[in-house]
């Protein structure tokens, strides 16, 4: 549902366990505007942690396609969160349904590592810490957010990583309808989701959810069976 979002000048570029890692302006703007509700002296630590938890997020799936199925892949972080994507050398076999499966949990697996060590990290060194409040938030918005994140890209919502973990799923039990199943999942849970944030306050989830479920409806109408 979304491209690789194309690469500019202005791009911070770095390599990490040999992956190359490009984060885009646009995800600075988006970090900024999601850190601008907090106190002033705060905003570089959310977006410090907001860059945290993506990275760790989009690794999971980058250090999976690598490490375990020998492909080459890219990360990149931009305005609507990541995206990690891979070349296909000649002697790389596509993942079976639950390679692909374990390409999608690694993402949400890898967010909640990065919460349940902040939060030891924490445990071991509060004493030293307990009075160092940029620290302490620092700590609190990566814990929070592995957390939050992790669970949001659970949700059988095609594109999230929840989403095509259930469309794996949905087609090892049917190969011939799997993919509609899904979609009609995926677009009835979106619905869902959009009302629940509209309900609980949230203009941007629901947006969002909104979004999504407007993709995969127009994906059930266009899709031939």
């Amino acid at each position: 549902m979304f491209g690789v979002p194309l690469q500019t000048s202005f791009d911070l570029r770095f390599v990490l366990f040999k992956i190359p890692v490009s984060v885009t302006p646009f995800f600075w703007l988006i970090a900024f505007l999601f850190s601008s509700g907090s106190e002033p002296r705060f905003i570089l630590i959310y977006m410090f942690a907001i860059f945290l938890s993506l990275l760790a997020h989009e690794m999971g799936h980058a250090i999976v396609i690598r490490y375990i199925f020998g492909a080459q892949p890219y990360v990149v972080l931009h305005g609507f969160g990541g995206l990690t994507f891979h070349d296909q050398p000649y002697y790389y076999r596509t993942p079976k349904a639950w390679g692909k499966i374990l390409i999608s949990f690694a993402g949400p697996a890898a967010g909640f590592m990065l919460s349940a060590l902040t939060f030891a990290i924490f445990l071991i060194f509060q004493e030293q810490i307990q009075e160092n409040e940029y620290i302490i938030t620092l700590f609190k918005m990566l814990i929070i957010i592995g957390i939050f994140w992790g669970i949001l890209n659970l949700a059988p919502v095609y594109p999230l990583d929840g989403g095509q973990i259930s469309r794996e799923i949905c087609q090892l039990i049917s190969w011939r309808h799997g993919m509609r199943i899904s979609l009609m999942i995926s677009a009835a849970i979106a619905i869902v989701l959009a009302l629940f944030a509209l309900k609980i306050g949230s203009a941007f989830l629901a947006i969002l959810f909104g979004f999504w479920a407007y993709g995969n409806i127009q994906m059930l109408q266009t899709r031939q069976y």
